[in-house]
């Protein structure tokens, strides 16, 4: 059969009238798009969950009890009444302790606590540290000194100022690390606005202790064996403590290790795991008790008791127990609902670091002022829900967590493996004549089926997550696939049975346009599809919590550039040309906004903003020069900076961390943020053989994308041939992925994931040019045999 004509892509001189014409238009969408980000950027306040501090104190003491290791899967009414009880008295959540390694250790908690930042105790390796597991239980942290002695050999254990020995060492290590931590800012803080304080244990010590790592007041433990508190005791030192007016007291409460996450040259614990959340509901009973006698009541207002888990139990990293009762820092309300953090912006989440600025604002007002921190108050949201509803959400968060972790790796393994698998089964396929035309076309017709249904897995792992596979008895991995399958075959009808699917970027453009929307939507309300699915964010990890991580950026930006291809390809093909740089400079422009504002994606407009634009003037029929490239990436450097600008002029409480990072550049601590990133960006790609070919096969792949005919690839050719904007739309996606993988942290993620949604429908594109080009054309008869029309090289 003859092949059809191609269909040239219009070419426009440089001196052209049109040309001249669309590039001020192009460059003026740009200038647009930066005139309006500071009205653009005011639907960002209302993605935080909460009102800004009110900026005074609270009204009676503060109390923070510390322990580690405490799950929401330990508490019960039966078991742990007052820990379960704070559901219905209060607000609940979990806590995402990440800390420098991946679990956390109890010195890490309390020491993260102090500096407001990631922090450790251990100064080896994670290989080290994983190892090691923390401290033996009977010494989780180091008792603080007095001048006679151990602090806790004072006469009675009377409270009194106290030296923290390892202080010298934790700032060394922090120094040495890339998180800028500075242990001890939260007892400067407190001292330097005038707070009285009072730490109850070795823990506390370190959270209270200064940077010169003194203690104002300090008490531990005079048991009969001096490793935990005694109810009755601590409840008497909360008790004077209340009656000689001290502002904030911290507890530490003792860790929950368990025996069987622990190493196993680590001595167990003595005590079950039962028994040792037993325990830590004591003390918190006792604290609890101590407040209502001294009359400071949390659940009247006339103070605040927090409860918070500030480590994990061993070497699996898990969302931790929180809860808090009585006054809030946030709004001037009672603590009522579910906890939240403008850190996290995710119901149920907060995390370490955000106790620090918490009990802050709570002791000093919310215009406490203290820089450094990279946390945010922790108030509470859904009043109106039932204890019972908070229980089972703030379970679900650790549940669902906990099912994804170990599916992750396994998911991006089979994906690549099986992406290989349906390129070779595509070249075998398109190779072969198959009994004729008839039978060549049925065969492309599966083809491209199965190519789609590739496309759609992106979209399907976010959108599993409306249903609760978590909670499914059995596998989880049986759950979450199933739970895929069934929104892949949605998401399939739907580009192969829509009046666009005669079109050979038909469905290209409709598996993208839903891959970016089903992220729009999420960004726009919470982020709750892409937290703890497989292709998403992870809470345990603690890198980001909402807007667009990495892979999600490279899903959702090519899914946009694959969207804007189809449709202004057709309006170019029907010739309206100026809808096609319409449609490309609006729809870019509201990505870049998504990705940027809600998103709070630093490194995805450096890379989105010259994707887009480029494929604007491709399509407008500008003629690419140096000089212009120049102006776009300029024009680049100017949104970024714009939205950066208007983020960090907003309160510092409803920043996001794009505000902080120009508040990091201004302090001075840029180059440690560079440096961070660019080790883990190192570390990544060097991590496995997988991740070490990526560079070559994307390499390769840019090859193949840009010259077919040079590797024989006649299919991509034609769709070439045939679709004007495909060829440019595919440079685009070339500048998207290479700029992203260069400026992101993890960025090795953003080529291949980028990749792994594109070339399955690229591949469906191609399948259908040649099915296409193979149909008879009308009246004319169609040959019987392979013979008559041997197989084109694909």
């Amino acid at each position: 059969m003859p092949r059809p004509a191609p269909v040239p892509a219009p070419r426009v001189s440089p001196a052209s009238p049109p040309a001249r014409r669309w590039l001020p238009a192009v460059l003026a969408v740009l200038a647009a798009l930066v005139l309006a980000l500071p009205a653009l950027a005011l639907p960002a306040r209302a993605l935080a969950a909460a009102p800004g501090p009110d900026g005074t104190a609270a009204a009676g003491p503060v109390v923070l009890v510390g322990t580690g290791g405490l799950r929401w899967s330990d508490v019960s009414a039966d078991a742990t009444p007052v820990l379960a009880g704070l559901a219905g008295e209060g607000a609940v959540g979990t806590v995402a302790v990440r800390s420098v390694f991946t679990a956390a250790c109890p010195g890490d908690g309390w020491l993260g606590l102090s500096a407001g930042r990631r922090a450790t105790d251990f100064d080896g390796t994670s290989a080290e540290h994983v190892r090691a597991a923390c401290a033996p239980l009977s010494d989780p942290v180091p008792d603080p000194v007095t001048a006679d002695g151990p602090a806790d050999a004072t006469a009675d254990g009377a409270p009194a100022p106290a030296q923290q020995p390892d202080a010298e060492r934790y700032r060394a290590i922090a120094a040495a690390g890339t998180f800028g931590a500075s242990p001890g800012l939260l007892g400067d803080a407190l001292r330097g606005g005038g707070a009285s304080t009072l730490a109850l244990g070795p823990g506390a010590a370190i959270a209270l202790a200064g940077r010169d790592g003194s203690v104002p007041a300090y008490a531990g433990p005079t048991g009969p064996t001096a490793d935990g508190w005694e109810p009755a005791e601590l409840a008497e030192r909360v008790r004077e403590a209340v009656a000689g007016g001290t502002d904030l007291l911290v507890v530490d409460a003792g860790a929950v290790r368990d025996p069987a996450d622990l190493p196993a040259e680590e001595e167990p614990p003595a005590a079950s795991r039962a028994e040792q959340v037993a325990a830590v509901e004591a003390r918190v009973a006792a604290v609890r008790e101590a407040l209502t006698a001294a009359g400071a009541d949390p659940a009247t207002g006339a103070s605040t008791l927090l409860v918070a888990s500030l480590a994990d139990a061993g070497r699996t990293a898990h969302l931790q127990y929180a809860g808090a009762v009585g006054a809030a820092p946030v709004g001037g309300d009672l603590y009522d609902g579910l906890l939240e953090s403008r850190s996290t912006r995710q119901t149920g989440i907060v995390q370490t670091t955000d106790l620090t600025p918490t009990l802050l604002a709570l002791a000093l007002g919310g215009d406490h002022g203290t820089p450094g921190l990279v946390g945010a108050p922790v108030g509470s949201t859904e009043a109106g829900t039932s204890a019972a509803e908070r229980v089972e959400k703030v379970r679900d968060l650790d549940l669902a967590a906990q099912a994804v972790q170990p599916l992750v790796q396994p998911f991006y393994t089979g994906w690549v493996l099986s992406q290989v698998v349906l390129y070779a089964v595509a070249t075998f396929a398109l190779r072969r004549s198959w009994g004729g035309p008839r039978g060549r076309r049925r065969v492309l017709a599966w083809l491209r089926a199965l190519a789609v249904v590739y496309g759609a897995v992106p979209a399907s792992t976010f959108l599993a997550n409306t249903l609760p596979w978590w909670r499914a008895e059995g596998s989880h991995l049986l759950a979450v696939t199933g739970a895929c399958a069934l929104h892949v075959a949605l998401i399939t009808a739907l580009a192969l049975l829509g009046p666009w699917r005669r079109s050979p970027l038909g469905p290209l453009g409709v598996v993208g346009a839903v891959t970016a929307g089903v992220l729009t939507v999420d960004v726009l309300t919470g982020s709750r599809l892409i937290t703890s699915s497989l292709n998403g964010l992870q809470p345990v990890v603690a890198g980001r919590f909402y807007g667009l991580g990495n892979a999600q950026f490279a899903l959702f930006a090519t899914g946009t550039l694959l969207a804007l291809v189809a449709v202004a390809d057709a309006l170019v093909r029907r010739g309206r040309r100026r809808a096609a740089v319409v449609v490309v400079a609006v729809v870019g422009a509201a990505a870049v906004w998504v990705n940027g504002v809600p998103g709070a994606d630093f490194g995805g407009p450096p890379a989105s903003v010259p994707a887009f634009g480029l494929l604007a003037l491709y399509v407008a029929g500008v003629r690419i020069t140096w000089r212009r490239v120049l102006l776009l990436l300029a024009g680049t450097v100017v949104v970024i900076t714009s939205i950066a600008l208007v983020d960090w002029l907003r309160p510092v409480d409803d920043q996001t961390h794009l505000g902080r990072f120009v508040q990091t550049v201004l302090d001075g601590g840029a180059w440690q943020v560079v440096e961070r990133k660019a080790l883990q960006n190192w570390r990544i790609l060097v991590g496995s053989w997988l991740t070490l070919v990526l560079p070559f096969a994307a390499a390769f792949t840019a090859f193949v994308l840009a010259r077919p005919g040079a590797v024989g690839v006649s299919a991509l050719q034609r769709a070439y041939d045939r679709h004007p904007v495909l060829k440019p739309g595919m440079v685009c996606l070339g500048v998207l992925l290479v700029i992203g993988f260069a400026v992101n942290d993890s960025g090795t993620a953003i080529p291949a994931v980028g990749l792994m949604l594109a070339l399955p429908l690229l591949t469906a594109a191609c399948t259908q040019v040649l099915a296409l080009a193979e149909r008879p054309a009308p009246g004319a008869p169609e040959a019987a045999t392979a013979s008559a029309s041997p197989a084109p090289r694909p």
